[in-house]
């Protein structure tokens, strides 16, 4: 009872967030609680700490930081005294043996590979879950009277942070895509939710079971997420199912935009700041400080999607800045005689067996083959390539993928402005 209260208590807040009638008030607006994030937040963060003087933060000496330096200051960074070495066990636990309640001192902890697949660890307190919630159910998922919604999260991993949705309002129901896609659907159609939630490459092979009678389901509403929805897959699973779909662009640094009612993506500027580094007119890198966050401050933190924002205003009237299109987040799927490996299962099981290493593609040139080329230090080149193979070879054997020819090399280069696709599939789909 007392964290569906918390639930409610924020709510209600976001309900009485400003509506801002302009750029400048929202400034305003984030001005503030910064001011008070840093005085009532940062002051508990061994690492922000040297930043300030006089009980005031120099934000100007706060350094902008990447994956890298937030996992390598783990431990100094959070707020709440754990360390980094037992949270990765506690994560990577969960992550093998498929039990995802994963806490540590009441504090839910989550492992995330994102689109560098390099590992990463999230922290979040009841609190920070409640207020999670409020937004999702604020900005994604709308509560309906006197009917109990069915939420369908086809997901790697599941987390405490999901199943916070379990409420007297909706009723969530965590699908591992690591079991076989034929489970799930039937699965899917014996659950016959009312809102469903996946990337879009599963959002499409869903769809297209739908168009072929495999199942038939009714969902009032379709979520996409952790991968970038193309236009002509938006375009096909919306027609099939007959809905809008509603895009949340969620990572591990936070909830930081969904699209509204109009399908214009905006960001949570009222919860992040998000600071621009321009690569052109239209394109940035976002570089996020997260004012909501406790347990894990997440300030100038630079994230490696390249954002476009909408050229013309947004019907909504919303003052928060609106997103054309996400970018860099292009992931292929795999595919070897009709079955499918997704893209993120893969990173997440090479994660799960080596971390020595830069960046990497695998690239599907044939049907039989893969390309796994790895940026690494040379010095680290043998072990990384066989911890590569484990995890690999891993993987294919749970899809029972038999006589796929692994090459490896060790010369990735990198193109500036592009980013690192890790999964790339040239075999027609």
């Amino acid at each position: 009872m007392k964290f569906k209260l918390k639930i409610l208590y924020y709510c209600l807040k976001i309900i009485f967030l400003p509506r801002f009638k302009s750029q400048e008030a929202l400034r305003v607006f984030q001005a503030k609680k910064m001011t008070h994030f840093a005085k009532k937040t940062l002051t508990k963060s061994k690492y922000y700490q040297r930043f300030f003087s006089k009980n005031e933060l120099n934000w100007e000496e706060v350094p902008q930081i990447s994956k890298k330096e937030f996992m390598h200051s783990f431990d100094d960074i959070n707020t709440v005294g754990i360390k980094l070495d037992e949270a990765m066990k506690v994560a990577l636990k969960a992550e093998l043996t498929r039990d995802f309640k994963s806490e540590i001192n009441n504090i839910t902890v989550g492992l995330s590979t994102g689109t560098s697949g390099k590992r990463a660890l999230f922290l979040v307190s009841e609190s920070e879950r409640a207020q999670w919630v409020a937004l999702v159910i604020s900005r994604v998922i709308k509560p309906q009277l006197f009917k109990k919604q069915k939420v369908a999260f086809f997901l790697r991993a599941n987390n405490n942070l999901y199943t916070s949705i379990n409420s007297p309002l909706f009723e969530f129901k965590y699908f591992d895509i690591f079991r076989p896609l034929t489970e799930l659907l039937q699965e899917l159609n014996h659950y016959q939710p009312d809102i469903l939630a996946s990337q879009p490459s599963i959002l499409l092979d869903i769809a297209l079971a739908q168009k072929n009678c495999t199942i038939l389901i009714n969902p009032i509403q379709v979520i996409s997420f952790a991968e970038v929805l193309h236009q002509n897959d938006k375009q096909t699973i919306s027609t099939i199912f007959g809905v809008n779909i509603t895009e949340v662009y969620q990572c591990t640094e936070g909830f930081l935009g969904s699209s509204c009612k109009y399908g214009t993506m905006h960001l949570n500027e009222d919860f992040i700041c998000f600071e621009k580094e321009w690569i052109d007119e239209n394109k940035f890198y976002p570089i996020i400080t997260d004012f909501s966050r406790t347990s894990q401050p997440v300030v100038k933190y630079k994230l490696n999607d390249i954002l476009e924002i909408k050229k013309n205003k947004c019907a909504c009237g919303s003052k928060l800045l609106a997103i054309e299109k996400i970018i860099g987040r292009e992931n292929d799927v795999l595919i070897f005689n009709q079955i499918k490996i997704y893209p993120d299962l893969i990173a997440r099981r090479i994660s799960l067996f080596t971390d020595s290493f830069m960046k990497y593609t695998i690239t599907q040139n044939h049907s039989n083959q893969l390309l796994i080329n790895v940026q690494c230090l040379e010095e680290d080149w043998i072990e990384t390539k066989a911890n590569f193979k484990i995890g690999i070879e891993s993987i294919l054997r749970d899809f029972e993928v038999k006589d796929i020819e692994l090459i490896f090399l060790n010369n990735l280069e990198e193109i500036v402005g592009n980013k690192n696709r890790k999964i790339i599939s040239l075999v027609t789909q």
